[in-house]
């Protein structure tokens, strides 16, 4: 393991700036790139030997009179000092706290290795974060580059990595008549796509190929992912050549909001900053001060923000989309862990009629729909029983009788039936898509918890010293459990070294088995193909191991959400 050695650079110092502690560069000046907009300097890393080039603006700030407006392409040239993350967009929720945010947040990452050969460029992966579209940002330490592009130069597969910040929250999803009569919903989406144009234009200089992008991301970030591929109706600008979802495709987990269904939040947000009688209400509540509208967003009771049906962006319902081929038909990864519930599912329920009450609070379902889905989830057939778990009494006293049946529907309704539903539409259309189960139970878990959303995250990042993560024996405190550590380190570890190679082989080769460093005794990931046996591959340790199976796991529950998904509008 490197150590971690704190060094000032320029006055700067980088462990806060990147999460990880980085050796001074060899020169004063560092590593400098020459971009369309200016000049770009960054900073070496003797102990990683890579360059980094943190917080580059993208684009304009979206402050003042481009505040709830489509992100403009930078107009000036101008050196840019990119030796520290920029500042997080304002976000609401734990994954913020602890990081400068501001208004000004238009910002992305690159990391790439030490001294490439500029004829040879390196194809990119390009992470999207997550956080329900009302939290999170680029900069977060779990979300480090360094160790996958240091993965990927071992395996002799290098690669650049780019991370995005985007607008959240009311900022980036603020919806309401007149924010869709001006065409300004979206606006988060939107970022995105800016962001991956100005890959487009740039990432050459740095010895990337634009020809060779995938993006990838997690929760939201695998939303984003698979709104991108439907984006205008399926349009192929260009911007990437390869996809991977990671709980979360097109297929949204509840009806898809029209700008009407947030006039109330709109209206709300009016009220409370003292534009709700303007003439022209939005160009008012640019003026707000940026705090006062935060606080606006932070604090009125029910409000929400997500992306919504514009008739542009996101042109119809995305299962609706992708059944008629209006995507992006380029390589997809598309996947969950296996309890993704076990993070969303309510708590204390101990009957089936508070599992009625729920469900129907929940979601837009009918009484008749929420009958046949407890029919379907009978817990004696589809949800794995008290028993089966280590210490079933403390699971049930903390989260009711009824959990794990709840965990199960709310996991498959969310995440898992949109999943299958879109690898199954991907593969019946001849496009090349692979599917996966991460099954580990990781170190810090609850057995009765067993492998929740967000737990395959520091995998794929090889993210081994758990840098950004707490719990007990971890030198790098950060948020939740140190989920490599524990008794079973040495499995974990192994786990997020064959796991962060199968990105790197795909980031590569638009194939997570085809590539460098595929031990013999490594399991094969075939191609997802409806009904051809065993096309999902599912990730553990031992006892069981990575291994692949058919995907057919609470084969019913699903269908018949799949069955909805377009007939209710999700």
């Amino acid at each position: 393991m490197k150590s971690f050695i704190n060094h000032a650079v320029s006055s700067i110092v980088l462990s806060s700036a990147l999460g990880v502690s980085v050796s001074a560069s060899p020169t004063p000046q560092g590593p400098t790139v020459k971009i369309a907009n200016g000049t770009v300097y960054g900073v070496h890393s003797n102990t990683w030997k890579q360059d980094f080039f943190l917080g580059i603006p993208f684009a304009q700030p979206p402050v003042g009179d481009l505040r709830f407006r489509p992100a403009q392409h930078i107009n000036v040239t101008k050196d840019i000092q990119a030796k520290a993350y920029g500042p997080t967009c304002y976000g609401y929720g734990g994954d913020n706290l602890g990081y400068n945010a501001s208004e000004d947040c238009l910002t992305l990452n690159v990391v790439r290795p030490s001294g490439i050969d500029s004829k040879k460029p390196l194809p990119i992966a390009v992470w999207i974060h997550g956080g329900g579209f009302v939290e999170g940002s680029s900069s977060n330490k779990r979300y480090n580059m360094t160790f996958l592009v240091e993965q990927s130069v071992k395996m002799g597969s290098p690669i650049i990595g780019v991370s995005i910040n985007y607008r959240l929250a009311g900022w980036g999803f603020l919806s309401g008549r007149q924010v869709a009569d001006t065409a300004n919903l979206n606006l988060g989406l939107k970022d995105q796509r800016v962001a991956l144009h100005w890959v487009q234009e740039n990432i050459a200089s740095f010895g990337g190929n634009p020809k060779k992008v995938t993006i990838f991301g997690e929760s939201a970030g695998g939303f984003s992912v698979g709104f991108q591929q439907i984006a205008y109706s399926g349009r192929d600008d260009g911007l990437f050549s390869g996809a991977i979802m990671e709980s979360g495709t097109a297929v949204h987990y509840k009806p898809f909001p029209h700008p009407d269904t947030y006039q109330k939040n709109y209206d709300t947000v009016l009220q409370a900053t003292g534009c709700a009688g303007a003439t022209d209400s939005l160009q008012c509540l640019r003026t707000v001060d940026a705090r006062k509208l935060s606080d606006a967003f932070n604090t009125t009771s029910a409000l929400e923000f997500s992306p919504v049906i514009d008739g542009e962006f996101i042109a119809d319902l995305g299962s609706r989309l992708l059944s008629q081929g209006k995507y992006v038909k380029v390589p997809t990864i598309a996947g969950t862990t296996s309890d993704e519930g076990a993070s969303f599912g309510a708590l204390h329920i101990d009957t089936e009629q508070q599992i009625k009450d729920y469900l129907a609070s929940a979601t837009h379902f009918k009484n008749e729909t929420i009958d046949q889905i407890l029919k379907i989830y009978d817990p004696t057939v589809s949800v794995p029983p008290a028993e089966n778990f280590t210490h079933p009494d403390q699971g049930t006293a903390l989260y009711g009788k009824e959990y794990h049946r709840v965990a199960a529907i709310v996991g498959d309704l969310m995440f898992i039936a949109g999943r299958r539903f879109t690898v199954q539409t991907m593969a019946s259309q001849n496009t090349p898509v692979w599917s996966y189960r991460f099954r580990t139970v990781s170190n810090g878990f609850a057995d009765w918890l067993r492998s929740p959303h967000f737990s395959e995250v520091a995998y794929v990042f090889n993210n081994v010293d758990m840098v950004g993560y707490g719990g007990p024996g971890n030198q790098y405190p950060g948020e939740g459990p140190a989920p490599l550590g524990g008794p079973n380190a040495a499995e974990y570890r192994k786990l997020a070294d064959y796991m962060s190679k199968s990105w790197i082989r795909f980031f590569n080769n638009g194939d997570p088995s085809v590539g460098k460093s595929l031990a013999k005794d490594d399991v094969k990931w075939i191609k997802y193909r409806e009904g051809s046996g065993k096309s999902q591959i599912v990730f553990d340790i031992a006892p069981h191991a990575t291994y692949m199976e058919t995907d057919d796991y609470r084969e019913q529950g699903m269908a018949f959400m799949i069955s909805k998904f377009a007939e209710d509008g999700i």
